[in-house]
């Protein structure tokens, strides 16, 4: 068609549009043919974009008004002509825009934009008009545009949806192939020809036309359109499944500009299906990227796809809150991605997923199940890594565990500042969660270990803390929790004191914008306890010490509170105080002691000063409030005045020597005509005799402070300070009392003192010592409150008559042979009269129930450890440092010949035990006292000696786990060991039971006789394992074996415990050995063999170990062991604490035995040890002590039951022990084998768990079409399998001993309960895993614990709980071990007055038991029949699902149903009372006796009745002749009743 016919038909057609002519538009079109049409659209598309003036920019009108004419002219009827001519122009200008608007959109042009899109509206108007040949045609052009240019044009997006689902609903068509179609349908059919026409439907043009577009390549810029267009489609379930996989393949494709919009078209495109794959796909694609990130250490990438990372998590956010289906598959993500068990971490949950989960939190309705899921993850990995780190023998079968939840937390915190800013809340919530968890799971049994509880605590602090120094928009939050918690919640807020005692560590300033919060809790200190208060002020103490603002709204604050009306916040603001005091003269002696600036220090120096000074004048005014106050003022001052830093400051001494100058001559009696120094009456109310003046606590500080100023007039280093006033300076507006009192130095005054309370008797100050002390009467009242001060002064004379002969003999110019104070004499007289009185109050002072309210003297000493560590060296001496000059300890002395030169003078007192014994109960006291509070010591708690050779510093504390107080308390705990190992425990390392032996060791470890309560040796093992236990707990035992063992730094500690259990090893010898045998010693000393051999056992298992040192530590670990079983066989006495401290011993290191060299003791055990199966070397101990435990049993239950199965003695090879294995120790010890075998069993179902993991792993490493046996699964199910066999053996052993007792019984049928739970458990795995045959040792196990197990138990439970046990020796613990349990006679009311109500009470409380008992017993049978039944149940599914016969190897149970029990059968006077009323009245004779006839037949009858399991009760025979009474009344004769009896009885 030439140019200008053209132009005349665009004309005609402008013109007719004008007019709004559309048929005659039509009418014009239909005439014309399909090029020409064609033409037109071309024609007028192409001048509308090159001619800007033609006037039909602004939509190509023409090609309007053609679509108008073809639709007018289907309206008016002619539709074949009219969908021929609207689907040439449809065809038409979707060519022209696949050819054009591509290039337009690049181009940037809105004109043709508007143009483009104006066209496909209309096209998606006539689409209803269009016939299917169109509507073919234009969709496949669309998509041979996607295949060319691997896009669609953007003005397609709204009009192909549509299409296409025009497309599907088009019925069977006829297609003519051409091209590649005619090729490919020449090859489906087998025909030739130049075209070949198939029939098709609409709905498989479409899913044609929707997989060729999967299956063509995609632009990467064009991808988000793509998937956009793709997602609007109407697609079935497999379409939806193919779209979205090529979608998911596509987004590893596109740039990382585009990855967020791709990510929420995926969300989008989730609404129709597969969210889980989506969600998967989705983090396999950012997992990989970061993977890349990472290798490629490429650092602006990887912050570059943080932020791309911090923008899909918005999006997957807002996607789930309109899709709530989409974050539960997120979160069954997470949780199938946390249970997985593969290697390394790209299989496992990755750090983007973790992200996203806490950024779902963040949704309250997903946020308890993802922070229990996390949690949940958290915990169980760390406690399978651990539990893998401690099972040796699974090792080598359990794959590594994948989820690293540090590498997690880290990588989150790190991220944060990189476009992860919005999950940082929801991690914070996380760890504050799991700190409290973590903290009350401790104290109560839990799923996860201790060790698992304290790492992942540990974990969650140091994230925190990481999270606080980095992000500052996260701390206000985490103040307000961490505050919150201290105040409100009590269980748990030690460990956010912890936490802020960390943040405070590591950058104090950062909280300087939280003073005013910090501040508040101290407002609120009536809701929290002292104990809290002195930990918050020891964590804020930094803050204290540079922000002067703080620090003085502090003290406002407390000052505020010392002045209330509750007496409690006074003492808890007073507490505050002291820690106050505490914290500053610290520093100050740090400012004296370091190289400062001489400008700087001066100006800190005067800053403590006068904060000192500030805060003794508070002090000063609690001197003088009640009594209560004053006590604790004392009782903490006494405290601070042991610190070294307090005792090296001569300001702080003279500052406080001027405050209790006055209170010290209120009360000194300076008249010496008087025996007592001080006046003790003015202490007390006249009226209600209560302590009104705590003179005892006053006093020692008062000895206190003239200890540290006589060290510091002592001591020749030159003080930074000008000397201050001597002790006890009065002012010169004294009274005249106190003048002759200024005339007087502080030696001669405490001379006069300790002369004159060494000279007193009780009967000076008004006492007898046969008199009333009961705190319940008045005169009582004031003889005990007289009696305790009395006491308080003499222990504080006591301290300071030795503390001045240390002084005094500090230096070599010294001496104290014309001081008597200085003589160690005085210290005995002072003790003397202090036991006199310890001994009266012990004895005569009763509270109103009659119980002694003092348990011995040394509960009335205020001794500190600090003081004692001082005395107990002289007291404990140590050969070692005597013989040494060049040892440690006397290298850090200043006359390097002090110790050696005065332990001989302090002879006396190691001369004296029972001052001996005092001083290590007082230790004892202390150190235990110091366990219970908590791990956190606190501020104030008592300091070690500064000579103490391993005192941690300044420089060598871990400020991660200890504050610096609890560091030195910790150094006093580490000193008072050494000095108990080495002056007592060192003597019995080469003593091996000779003769003379006695002789050997010092006086005070020589055994008296007559001697009451525990001696020194017992003293000294309880104190030594006191203090390992609180080392223990602050997990610093290694550092006891190098102190008590003075070695070098360059040993490891490994060898050094190693080292140490060997000498403890010797000591136990020794006790046994030793005529009378200490046994007592010997067991605190097994304890504390227990505790080392745990910290060895736990230090080895790290896999990070060197192998020489874990060699060296396997082999102490067996020899430990060998030597365990020799004393457990050998010659020691009858102890039920020594065996059962042995068996912990021996389980305790059981895990960790290795076959090398393990001493046993029969060919048996060590045939095993050699055999085939070395994994079960660490069970041979335990094996034989049950195995002897059994023997012995067999034998002692043979001597009871009348040689009831003396045919059986002729099995047992030797005869046990029966010394040690005996109807008393025996049930003791099954009681520990119950409990080592739940923990084992413990142990064997982390394992059994771990299988499924283990076939997983195996089969995911094979390749895809191997059929091999999974043969590293099936090893390890054998070693589970033959592991439980083993146990299963020992427990058949310990189920044939016949009298266990009822808790030792009770706990082996737990104990067996617990074992069929594994073996069910086994039995679940391989019905789950297909792939696990039925091997031998499974059905060996089988046949165990189905056939001879359960025949046992069954067995027990007829001789245990139906009254057919065997009677047990006379005097023997067979029923539990009390033998003086006997039963109480039924209705025994013999007894008058008192004892018949005890005995009527005894009585109610047997029947309560014996309920109970019955409820327990029944609730603990039904339990392992249960499991019994479950057992049987799975095995015989196993059998039917791996057509293997396994049915035969169980016990068939008894039909407890319908079975006949002759217990159940019905006395004849049951059988009578239901059957009286169906039976004729007139058949039968009367009775000639009447009533009387009855009971005699009825007495006769009860002797002949079956003895039930269930005891008759009084009130059930009583209500059974009631109802006699009641049969009488009704007119029924009682012969009757004796002839129907005796029918039915024969």
């Amino acid at each position: 068609m030439n140019s200008n016919k053209l132009a005349e038909t665009l004309g005609k057609i402008s013109g007719f549009g004008r007019e709004k002519s559309f048929v005659e538009i039509g009418q014009l079109l239909a005439g014309q043919d399909a090029n020409t049409l064609y033409s037109l659209v071309e024609t007028d598309l192409g001048a509308s974009s090159n001619d800007e003036s033609h006037g039909f920019s602004a939509g190509a009108p023409t090609t309007l008004y053609m679509f108008k004419g073809a639709s007018a002219l289907i309206e008016k009827g002619a539709v074949s002509a009219g969908q021929s001519v609207l689907g040439t122009i449809a065809t038409a200008c979707v060519a022209q825009v696949c050819e054009d608007g591509s290039e337009d959109e690049e181009v940037g042009e809105s004109s043709a934009t508007k143009r483009w899109a104006a066209i496909c509206d209309k096209l998606l108007e006539s689409l209803p008009q269009q016939s299917p040949r169109s509507v073919i045609d234009i969709s496949f052009r669309i998509l041979a545009e996607l295949k060319t240019c691997g896009s669609t044009p953007s003005p397609f997006h709204g009009f192909l949806p549509m299409l296409l689902d025009t497309l599907g609903a088009i019925g069977e068509v006829e297609i003519v192939a051409k091209g590649q179609m005619l090729a490919a349908a020449r090859t489906q059919d087998k025909s030739t020809g130049d075209q070949i026409s198939v029939m098709r439907t609409g709905g498989s043009l479409k899913a044609y036309w929707i997989d060729a577009a999967c299956a063509y390549r995609w632009d990467p810029k064009a991808s988000v359109a793509v998937c956009a267009l793709l997602r609007e489609i109407v697609l079935s379930d497999r379409q939806i499944q193919s779209v979205a996989k090529r979608m998911l393949r596509q987004l590893k494709l596109v740039e990382y500009t585009e990855l967020p919009a791709m990510v929420y078209q995926l969300l989008l495109f989730a609404r129709k299906g597969l969210k889980h794959e989506i969600i998967a796909g989705i983090f396999e694609v950012f997992d990989s990227l970061e993977n890349e990130s990472m290798q490629h250490e490429q650092r602006k990438k990887w912050r570059e796809l943080g932020d791309i990372e911090g923008t899909v998590m918005l999006h997957i956010n807002y996607s789930i809150k309109q899709d709530f289906e989409l974050g539960s598959a997120l979160i069954g993500y997470g949780r199938d991605k946390s249970e997985m068990a593969t290697d390394g971490s790209a299989h496992g949950i990755s750090a983007f997923s973790f992200a996203c989960l806490l950024s779902l939190a963040r949704i309250h309705r997903f946020e308890k199940d993802v922070t229990d899921l996390l949690r949940a993850a958290i915990l169980r990995s760390t406690n399978d890594r651990i539990s893998l780190e401690t099972t040796f023998w699974a090792r080598p079968y359990v794959p590594a565990i994948s989820f690293d939840a540090q590498r997690l937390l880290k990588a989150t915190v790190a991220r944060a500042s990189y476009g992860w800013d919005q999950v940082t809340q929801s991690l914070i919530q996380l760890c504050l969660g799991l700190l409290d968890y973590t903290y009350s799971a401790a104290k109560r049994s839990s799923k996860y270990s201790h060790e698992a509880l304290i790492e992942t605590r540990q974990l969650c602090m140091e994230t925190l803390r990481t999270a606080f120094a980095g992000h500052a928009f996260v701390r206000t939050e985490l103040v307000d929790q961490i505050l919150s918690r201290v105040m409100f919640q009590e269980d748990s807020h030690e460990c956010f004191l912890d936490l802020l005692r960390h943040l405070v560590s590591d950058d104090h300033e950062a909280l300087r914008d939280y003073h005013s919060k910090i501040i508040s809790v101290f407002d609120s200190i009536s809701v929290i306890t002292p104990a809290t208060v002195e930990k918050l002020l020891g964590a804020t103490a930094p803050m204290l010490l540079d922000d002067p603002q703080f620090r003085s709204s502090l003290l406002l604050v407390l000052r505020k509170i010392l002045f209330t009306h509750s007496i409690d916040d006074r003492r808890t603001a007073l507490s505050g105080l002291f820690v106050l005091v505490g914290c500053f003269v610290t520093e100050l002696d740090k400012c004296q002691t370091q190289d400062m600036v001489g400008r700087a220090r001066k100006q800190r120096a005067d800053m403590l000063m006068s904060v000192l000074l500030e805060v003794l004048g508070l002090l000063r005014r609690c001197f003088m409030q009640q009594p209560e106050v004053r006590t604790m003022s004392y009782e903490r001052l006494a405290l601070i005045l042991d610190d070294p830093c307090v005792g090296r400051s001569r300001f702080f001494l003279n500052a406080l020597c001027g405050t209790m100058q006055s209170e010290f001559a209120k009360y000194y009696n300076e008249n010496r005509a008087y025996d007592s120094p001080i006046n003790i009456t003015q202490c007390i109310n006249p009226t209600t005799y209560k302590v009104i003046m705590p003179i005892s606590s006053f006093l020692q500080c008062l000895a206190k402070l003239a200890s540290n100023l006589a060290a510091l007039s002592q001591s020749s280093e030159p003080s930074a300070q000008p000397s201050g006033p001597s002790l006890l300076l009065l002012s010169s507006s004294s009274s005249s009392s106190s003048g002759a009192l200024l005339q007087q130095s502080s030696q001669d005054i405490w001379k006069d003192v300790c002369v004159r309370f060494s000279k007193t008797q009780i009967e000076d100050f008004e006492l007898d010592p046969t008199g009333d002390y009961s705190i319940g009467d008045p005169v009582g009242l004031r003889n005990y409150n007289i009696a305790l001060m009395v006491s308080g002064c003499l222990d504080a004379s006591l301290e300071h008559a030795m503390m001045h002969f240390i002084h005094s003999n500090a230096c070599s110019s010294c001496s104290n042979g014309d001081c008597e104070l200085g003589s160690p004499d005085m210290a005995m007289k002072l003790f003397s009269k202090f036991s006199r009185i310890g001994d009266i109050l012990c004895s005569l002072c009763l509270d109103d129930r009659k119980k002694r309210v003092v348990g011995a003297p040394s509960e009335l000493s205020l001794m500190s450890l600090y003081q004692l560590t001082h005395f107990l060296q002289l007291v404990l001496p140590d050969r070692g440092r005597m013989r040494n000059e060049m040892h440690p300890l006397n290298t850090l002395e200043r006359n390097r010949f002090w110790y050696m030169s005065n332990v001989d003078k302090a002879s006396p007192w190691s001369g004296n035990q029972s001052f001996v014994k005092h001083l290590l109960e007082i230790a004892l006291a202390r150190v235990s006292c110091r366990l219970v509070a908590s791990r956190n010591i606190n501020f104030s708690a008592n300091l070690a000696p500064t000579s103490f050779p391993t005192a941690p510093d300044a420089s060598t504390t871990n400020t991660e786990t200890t504050t610096a107080a609890a560091a030195a308390a910790t150094a006093a705990v580490l000193m008072t060991a050494y000095i108990v190992y080495n002056g007592v425990f060192r003597y019995y390392t080469n003593i091996q039971g000779t003769a003379d032996m006695d002789a050997e060791l010092p006086v005070y470890l020589r055994a008296r006789s007559g001697t009451r309560g525990r001696s020194v040796l017992q003293l000294s093992a309880e104190l030594l394992l006191s203090c390992a236990n609180m080392l223990s707990t602050n997990d610093m035992l290694d550092e006891m074996a190098s102190t008590v063992l003075v070695l070098d730094s360059s040993i490891a500690r490994e060898e050094a415990m190693a080292r140490l259990l060997a000498n403890l090893c010797a000591i136990v010898t020794s006790f046994l050995s030793q005529k009378p045998v200490a046994a007592k010693e010997s067991v605190h000393i097994l304890l504390l063999m227990n505790l080392v051999a745990a910290r060895l056992s736990r230090l080895s298992s790290s896999p990070a170990m060197d192998p020489q040192v874990q060699n060296k530590v396997y082999r102490s670990i067996n020899s430990t062991v060998g030597w365990g079983l020799r004393i457990a066989f050998g010659e020691i006495p009858e102890d039920t604490n020594l065996l059962k401290a042995l068996f912990v011993l021996l389980t305790t290191c059981q895990p960790f035995l290795q076959p090398m060299d393990l001493l046993f003791t029969s060919d048996a055990l060590a045939d095993m040890s050699h055999g085939n199966e070395p994994d079960l070397v660490e069970l041979a101990p335990v094996n034989q002590i049950v195995a002897t435990v059994r023997s012995a049993s067999k034998i002692l239950l043979a001597d009871t039951l009348d040689d009831a199965e003396n045919n059986n003695e002729d099995e047992e090879d030797e005869e046990p022990n029966l010394e040690v294995y005996t109807l008393r120790t025996i049930p003791a010890l099954i009681t520990a084998i119950s409990t080592w075998f739940k923990a084992e069993l413990h142990r064997i179902e982390w394992v059994v768990g771990q299988l499924s993991r283990c076939v997983r792993l195996e089969k995911a490493s094979r390749p895809p079409h191997d059929d091999e046996a999974l043969h590293e699964s099936i090893v390890f199910e054998r070693r589970v399998c033959l592991r439980v066999r083993f146990l299963a053996q020992m427990l058949d052993q310990l189920l044939s001993i016949h009298f266990t007792g009822k808790v030792s019984g009770d706990l082996v049928i737990r104990a067996l309960n617990d074992l069929h739970k594994i073996f069910l458990l086994l039995t679940k795995a391989k019905l789950s895993c297909t792939d696990l045959p039925i091997t031998e040792e499974y059905i060996v196990t089988l046949s165990l614990i189905c056939q001879n197990l359960n025949t046992r138990a069954y067995s027990m439970f007829l001789d245990k709980y139906t009254g057919n046990e065997p009677p047990a020796a006379p005097g023997s613990y067979a029923s539990g071990g009390d033998a003086k349990a006997v039963p109480f006679a039924k209705g025994d009311d013999s007894g008058k007055g008192k004892k018949g109500k005890e005995k009527s009470f005894a009585n109610v409380l047997s029947s309560r038991n014996s309920k109970s008992k019955v409820l327990r017993d029944s609730a603990l049978v039904s339990s392992l029949v249960f499991q019994m039944e479950q057992t049987e149940k799975h095995v015989i599914q196993l059998s039917t699902k791996f057509k293997v016969p396994l049915a035969h190897h169980l016990k068939r149970s008894t039909a407890r149903d319908f079975r006949i029990e002759a217990a159940a059968i019905p006395s004849p006077m049951g059988m009578f009372q239901s059957q009286q009323l169906s039976e004729p009245e007139d058949d039968e004779p009367h009775h000639p006796d009447g009533v009387s006839g009855y009971e005699e037949a009825r007495s006769s009858d009860e002797e002949t009745e079956v003895m039930l399991d269930v005891e008759v009760s009084e009130d059930a025979s009583n209500l059974g002749t009631r109802d006699t009474d009641v049969m009488d009344l009704d007119g029924e004769d009682p012969e009757e009743h004796q002839s129907k009896r005796q029918r039915r009885h024969r």
